[in-house]
Formats: structure tokens, C-alpha cells, sequence
């Protein structure tokens, strides 16, 4: 530990002595650091905050089915889908004709009556606001906000679903009454849909194929049959990233879906073509910064050489006069690093108070974790030390009988 801090003395006695040479090496190596801090920063603010609103767009992480009946999806179907790492949520659907109801105000009669679609929701929908499930049972619904405005409701309030069927030539309407229990906003949502449990909608799928009802109270031709298979379903991937390979196996087993792929690989093309940028950009910086450092090591050790001749033939091994250049290097990178990172934070701060208007809550036009700076000055650091080796390995090869020969 003794032999340690001694060379740590040595390494900063030195830089004491040429401490302009030393602030100068410290300003170039936070010249070159900070506008690539600054770049990735960009990268990972705007970049990252598209990509950020896309994943928490549900609609753009939405895999639609087409409605053609030719496809029957069952429990095992439905297991296999749910347990996919890309898959955030997917539930059974009925016909989608079954699920278009009219509904009304419950506390004004001569209100209009709004056409919507009935969707069913489960616990863990996306576009639940709240992260509880939007409806429960046979007496709850939920609307969305373009619904709820046009029935002139908010949550809490009790509406009348008119639902009718066709039998033996008669039209047989019946009503429930239902809870508005939440207004899903129009940001997760901006159609004209009611989310309702799923036994619900297969309620009236089944009273609207003349089956009865016995928990509603509406008579028909017996109990429908239990169904064994939907033909459609609400199905939303995990990130927009897994949007694409979704929807490929989905077509890949003959269902057809319909997604914003084209939205989503624009925005994944965007990301790639900035990182390649920036990491062209990076390259070349980096090949400048080895040189440099590797110049400035050697020059370093070739104005010493009578110091370190001195260093060694009073016992200094080869090891202690390879590790001064390599320590020097170190200690220079890392007070670059750390100017760096300071001259990021104030010009991220002013790129953030630019765009304020522009962006949401948590959201950054520039911004770097503290994982990711504090990776970059570690980079910065071992980077810094390998072209400094060369000088390193010119030091611990000073002959002193060569150097002090004219002392």
C-alpha cells in the first residue's frame, strides 16, 4: 500500500510541476468528450422520447385481426399467445356485429342515443388509465372519452344499453343498466368504444343468436353453449419493437392482422441511422484521441528521460516506470472526464429549457443516465491508458548509464 501512494505522489508531483501542460491535456480531452457526450445525449432525448411515446401509444402496439371468420382461435391458442415474452395482453372477442350497442343516458330519457362498440377488457389493459380493470362483472362499463362526450357523461354515471334481436320474424329488445366506471382518455384511446368484461359481451352475443340469458333475465331458446373458440381477439405486444416479428408469426399461421408497421420501422430506421451517425462520428474522434494520447506519452517520457534514468538506478523497477505514464494518463482522462460531464450538464440544461414547450412530464430533448456518464468516463479512462502503455514500455526501457553519462 506504501509503494502505492508513492507512485500516486510521483505521478502528481509531476503533473504539479507542468501543471499548464497538464490543464491543457485536461481541456483537450473534455473537448473532445463533450460534444460526443452532448450528441448521445441528443440521440437519447429525442430518439428516445419518439420511441418512448410510440411504446406509450397502445394503439401503436395494437395487432388487429381482420374480420373474416375464416379464422377460430381457442383456449389452447390463446395460452400458447399469452405466454410470448413479446406479448403485454391479448383476450377473447365475439363477433363483431354482437358487439355494436346503443347507449343512453340512464337519468335523461329524451337523451340521444349513441351507437358504440362493445370491446372486452380484462385485468392488465393497457388502456386502463389507472392499471385496474375497466369493467367487472355484468353490471360495469367503461367508455372512452369520444363516447362519454357524446352521451354527455363522466365516470360514475349510469347508462342504458338497448340491445335487440330478430326471432321468428319479431324484433325482441331488451335493456341494462350499467355503472360507468372509468373514461379511458383519448390518448390511449380516441374511437367511439365501451370496454365491458368479456361475459358481458358473450351475453349478448348469445341472446342476439336467440339463446337465454338466465343471469340477465332474458329468455331465448335455452342457455347458449359454452364457447370453445372466438373469432377474433384484442391482442397488444409488449414494446413496438415486437410489433413486426408478432405479426409475421401471426401471418406465418394464415391470420391476417393489420398493425402501424410502417410507423414503427420509419421510427426504428431513424434510430439506426443516428446511432450509425454517431458512431462513424465516435470512431474518428476515438482514432484522434489514442494518438494524441500515445504522442503525448512519448513526448512525455522522451523530455524525462534523465529523470526516470534517475528513478531507476536508484531502484525503481521497469513495473514502476511503465505504470507512471499509464497512471498519468489515467488521472489526465479522468479529470477531462469529469470537466466533460460538467460542460454536458449545462448544455443539456440549456437544450431542455429550449424544447420545455415541446415536451412532457420525465420527458429530455438531451439527456445521458448517470450509469451511462459514468460508463463513458470509465471508457475515457481505459482508452487513455492503452496508447500510453507505448510510453510506458519506451520508459521502463531507459538505460541510466546511457541517459546520465554527460551528468
Amino acid at each position: 500500500m506504501g509503494r502505492l501512494s508513492q507512485i500516486f505522489r510521483l505521478v502528481f508531483a509531476d503533473l504539479g510541476h507542468e501543471k499548464l501542460l497538464s490543464l491543457c491535456q485536461i481541456v483537450a480531452i473534455a473537448a473532445v468528450l463533450a460534444p460526443l457526450l452532448v450528441l448521445f445525449g441528443l440521440r437519447e432525448g429525442v430518439i428516445g422520447t419518439l420511441i418512448e411515446r410510440l411504446n406509450r401509444d397502445p394503439a401503436m402496439r395494437l395487432v388487429v385481426p381482420e374480420v373474416t371468420g375464416a379464422n377460430r382461435f381457442d383456449a389452447v391458442w390463446f395460452k400458447r399467445i399469452g405466454e410470448r415474452p413479446d406479448v403485454a395482453f391479448v383476450l377473447p372477442s365475439t363477433r363483431a356485429i354482437a358487439g355494436q350497442v346503443d347507449l343512453a343516458r340512464a337519468d335523461d330519457p329524451a337523451a340521444p342515443v349513441v351507437r358504440v362498440s362493445w370491446l372486452p377488457t380484462a385485468p392488465g389493459d393497457p388502456l386502463s388509465p389507472a392499471g385496474k380493470p375497466l369493467a367487472d362483472g355484468l353490471a360495469e362499463i367503461s367508455l372512452s372519452t369520444a363516447a362519454a362526450e357524446r352521451l354527455g357523461i363522466k365516470a360514475g354515471a349510469m347508462v342504458n344499453a338497448a340491445i335487440e334481436r330478430q326471432r321468428a320474424g319479431k324484433i325482441e329488445p331488451v335493456r341494462i343498466q350499467l355503472k360507468v366506471g372509468e373514461v379511458v382518455p383519448p390518448e390511449l384511446y380516441d374511437g367511439v368504444a365501451a370496454f365491458v368484461s368479456l361475459p358481458l359481451l358473450e351475453a349478448v352475443q348469445a341472446y342476439r343468436d336467440g339463446y337465454a340469458v338466465p343471469a340477465l333475465g332474458w329468455e331465448g331458446d335455452g342457455p347458449a353453449p359454452a364457447m370453445e373458440a372466438y373469432p377474433l381477439f384484442r391482442l397488444y405486444a409488449r414494446s413496438i419493437r415486437d410489433v413486426p416479428g408478432l405479426a409475421a408469426d401471426l401471418r406465418a399461421e394464415g391470420v391476417v392482422v393489420s398493425t402501424h408497421e410502417g410507423e414503427i420501422a420509419s421510427a426504428l430506421a431513424l434510430e439506426r441511422n443516428l446511432t450509425t451517425v454517431l458512431l462513424v462520428i465516435t470512431g474518428l474522434a476515438l482514432v484522434g484521441f489514442v494518438v494524441a494520447v500515445a504522442i503525448n506519452a512519448v513526448a512525455g517520457v522522451e523530455r524525462k528521460r534523465k529523470h526516470l534514468a534517475i528513478l531507476k538506478l536508484v531502484g525503481y523497477g521497469r513495473s514502476w516506470l511503465t505504470g507512471i505514464p499509464l497512471l498519468q494518463a489515467g488521472v489526465l482522462a479522468l479529470a477531462g472526464a469529469v470537466v466533460a460531464v460538467a460542460a454536458f450538464a449545462g448544455v443539456a440544461m440549456v437544450v431542455n429549457a429550449t424544447f420545455a414547450g415541446s415536451l412532457q412530464g420525465g420527458e429530455a430533448a438531451c439527456r445521458l443516465s448517470v450509469a451511462q456518464l459514468c460508463g463513458a468516463g470509465a471508457a475515457t479512462v481505459l482508452i487513455a491508458m492503452i496508447p500510453a502503455l507505448f510510453g510506458g514500455l519506451l520508459a521502463a526501457r531507459i538505460e541510466p548509464s546511457l541517459e546520465l553519462r554527460d551528468v
